[in-house]
């Protein structure tokens, strides 16, 4: 008899996203006898090593031509009719084309996946093993695994960070079966206080299976240094428009009060629209930049072991509790964010560093910028303490997935 993890992501180990999970994968593989990874299909080659107890198996997210052919007919489902009744009710929205669309596909990925999710269990477990089901983002995928009924599955949980959270993130500004998550589901966790709260306030009656858990970060030398001369500024995203790197390049554009070098990791479909505003922008004497396209996790952490940085900045116009910032702070890096999503609960204005609008102009991350370098050697080694101690108490990784394995999955 043994305990099986089934761990569904979206690409881990595949790809270069949930570079996060890389933290939280080796926990899990002590906590379980064997883990398997059910990744999409959209990307060919592994490119991260898992721990040798670890099977990777790949499904399908979306949906091919012959399966959205079906999608209309779960209008048909009692489901459907729950949800829409919930729409009105609850979410107080009007239906539209946009929102049943995404009703459909859910509903028809929640039958189709279950079928997957079944078979996989059957081929990687017995009937004497205890099985556990883990989804990574509250997706459809989640969804799924509501529907899931074999007698070896002890427990049935998911993660929700930022997109799968707030609906005012999606298109629609909706997102599907979020009761139907809560009844079903043996624990929602959230990885955030305010996302755990946003929920409390849509479903205050369905509260018993809902619980924080922070991510977490490694511990990392703390960096001691004096500053630079030059102020270094890092940012860690994608380069898409949620992340609006460009606001923090129009931001430097305007200044030239003191010599600036920012460093940005991180690529994504905007990239070039960023390397050449720059290039045509970025002409001061005191402005240095590079961005580095994608660069793999631990490269970024070897910059930050050899590099003395000044300031992490942030600026996206959603978030659940990024985990760039906690990397930061572990070498007490001080940072300059959006206050959005749960960004607050680790960036304390003033004190770690400085909280900005939801939807901030160039100017007020240029003046941000300017606060943290008039302050003087004693104030800005003390936010970097603190930067350090807000990872150490909060974000710690040995801390927070030793607590959520222990307390979520309690053999």
């Amino acid at each position: 008899m043994a305990n099986i993890l089934f761990f569904f992501t979206s690409s881990y180990p595949y790809g270069s996203g949930e570079t996060f999970i890389e933290n939280e994968i080796g926990y899990l593989a002590r906590a379980f006898d064997r883990v398997v990874i059910i990744s999409n299909d959209m990307h060919s080659a592994q490119t991260r090593e898992v721990p040798p107890n670890i099977t990777l198996e790949r499904m399908p997210y979306e949906l091919n031509s012959s399966q959205k052919v079906i999608s209309p007919f779960f209008a048909l489902s009692s489901l459907f009719f729950k949800e829409i009744k919930i729409i009105r009710d609850t979410y107080k929205l009007k239906l539209n084309k946009l929102i049943i669309n995404t009703m459909l596909v859910s509903l028809t990925k929640r039958f189709l996946f279950r079928r997957k999710i079944e078979t996989l269990v059957r081929k990687h477990s017995s009937t004497d093993d205890s099985v556990y089901l883990y989804s990574y983002w509250a997706n459809d995928i989640a969804v799924a695994i509501t529907s899931v009924s074999l007698p070896n599955v002890k427990k049935k949980i998911c993660r929700a960070h930022g997109w799968d959270v707030y609906f005012e993130a999606n298109k629609s500004n909706y997102l599907p079966f979020r009761k139907l998550l809560f009844m079903n589901l043996n624990t929602l966790c959230f990885i955030s206080r305010k996302g755990f709260d946003y929920y409390q306030k849509m479903f205050p009656e369905l509260q018993h299976n809902i619980c924080v858990s922070y991510l977490g970060v490694p511990i990392q030398k703390y960096n001691t240094e004096k500053c630079n001369q030059i102020f270094s500024i890092v940012s860690c995203s994608s380069i898409i428009p949620l992340k609006r790197v460009n606001l923090i390049a129009q931001a430097l554009c305007s200044l030239s009060e003191f010599e600036i070098d920012w460093i940005h990791f991180g690529n994504g479909p905007l990239f070039d629209d960023l390397s050449e505003y720059c290039k045509v922008n970025f002409h001061k004497p005191t402005l240095h930049y590079k961005l580095n396209g994608y660069v793999e996790n631990k490269d970024v952490v070897h910059f930050y072991e050899t590099h003395f940085v000044d300031c992490f900045i942030n600026v996206s116009s959603t978030e659940g509790i990024p985990v760039s910032i906690m990397e930061a702070m572990s070498f007490g890096i001080p940072v300059i964010a959006t206050n959005v999503g749960g960004t607050t609960e680790i960036v304390k204005d003033g004190f770690n560093g400085f909280l900005l609008s939801p939807n901030p102009t160039p100017l007020e991350i240029a003046n941000a910028i300017k606060k943290l370098k008039k302050n003087s050697i004693d104030e800005k080694l003390k936010m970097r303490q603190n930067a350090y101690a807000t990872w150490e108490h909060n974000y710690n990784a040995d801390k927070t997935y030793k607590s959520f394995v222990a307390e979520i999955f309690p053999f």
